[in-house]
């Protein structure tokens, strides 16, 4: 039976916070059910730092690919991927340690409505876009780069997995599969092949084998995003929620195989302008607006209501402290109003 969430919260991983425990504290306080593990930092080293044939210029803040003369590199790493080799893959202790806070804690005082672990894995398209081959150009028009940084992520992915289901034992994994600039990528003036990056999605997903949510926080087609094999779609609903609805014979199909849509309700846009005014109440009336929406282009209300998350727009970590934790109280609020209004 597929799982319905029926407006249960979660979050995207990011968060301003440095403090390690005390970030773990706010995603288990806020978000019990389906826990992210939060990530402190907006550095992707902890998914670069591995990969053949990287160059990593910390001076300069540079990062790109060298192939030429590093081979082996490559043969190994295939050889690696070949064999399913975890281990290998493995993120560093320093690289995720919240990942290991939080098993502390779960171990040290179980939360006992805890269903899902959520973890996050950077982008595809949005990686492999700013990483430079030798030549200069994006690794992600390099055939055997863009393979490569694929498998690398998938492989990650299938690792922090295992991990999380040997730190909290019983308890099931959701994974965020983000994603920036597909529509720029797949605009007029973009060079973009939708059938690729469905193909790219779906072989991560088929390889870590568990429920998956896609994070686009743009504008964007989102029908194109049901034809991939994702369990979820988590979108800017604050800005763009009414655009649900253009879509709607292909939400329908979604949502009978098991699909589900995470409402980014709560908006985490720069400074917190649109945060501060607003509150649950008024955030709950414009989430209702846009189911309402979907309703009257002949979606079944029941459905659309179990299949639906609640979660801020995008993640709050480019905000204060203070406004991050308004975001996650809010989702938090907006949620419980929603399944106290609909499911009692």
């Amino acid at each position: 039976m597929k799982y319905r969430p029926k407006f249960a919260a979660t979050a995207l991983a990011g968060i301003p916070h440095r403090d390690v425990e005390e970030a773990c504290r706010l995603m288990i306080n806020h978000f019990p059910e389906v826990t992210p593990v939060p990530i402190l930092t907006m550095s992707v080293r902890r998914y670069i730092e591995d990969m053949p044939c990287i160059n990593i210029n910390r001076e300069n803040r540079q990062v790109s690919f060298q192939v030429s003369g590093r081979e082996n590199e490559l043969a190994e790493f295939y050889d690696r991927y070949l064999s399913n080799d975890l281990d290998y893959f493995a993120i560093r202790r320093e690289r995720e340690p919240a990942l290991y806070k939080l098993a502390e804690m779960f171990k040290e005082k179980p939360w006992p409505a805890l269903k899902f672990i959520m973890f996050h894995v950077v982008g595809i398209y949005g990686l492999s876009s700013s990483i430079k081959d030798e030549n200069g150009v994006p690794s992600f028009h390099n055939d055997t780069l863009r393979d490569m940084i694929v498998k690398m992520l998938l492989m990650k992915a299938k690792w922090n997995k295992r991990k999380i289901e040997e730190l909290f034992p019983g308890v099931r994994v959701m994974v965020n599969l983000g994603n920036g600039g597909l529509s720029a990528f797949l605009s007029a003036a973009g060079t973009g092949s939708w059938d690729l990056i469905k193909d790219l999605y779906n072989e991560q997903i088929e390889a870590v084998d568990t429920i998956t949510q896609i994070h686009c926080c743009a504008n964007f087609d989102w029908s194109l995003l049901m034809k991939t094999k994702t369990d979820s779609i988590n979108f800017d609903a604050y800005q763009y929620g009414e655009t649900m609805s253009l879509y709607s014979g292909e939400l329908k199909g979604f949502l009978e195989r098991g699909g589900m849509i995470a409402w980014g309700i709560v908006p985490t846009t720069a400074h917190g302008e649109d945060l501060l005014k607003e509150d649950p109440k008024t955030l709950v009336e414009r989430l209702e607006g846009h189911i309402q929406s979907v309703v009257d282009k002949g979606i079944d209300r029941e459905l659309i209501l179990e299949s639906s998350w609640v979660t801020p727009s995008c993640a709050p970590q480019t905000l204060s402290n203070e406004l991050a934790e308004r975001v996650l109280t809010y989702t938090s609020e907006v949620s419980q109003r929603m399944r106290e209004k609909y499911f009692g």
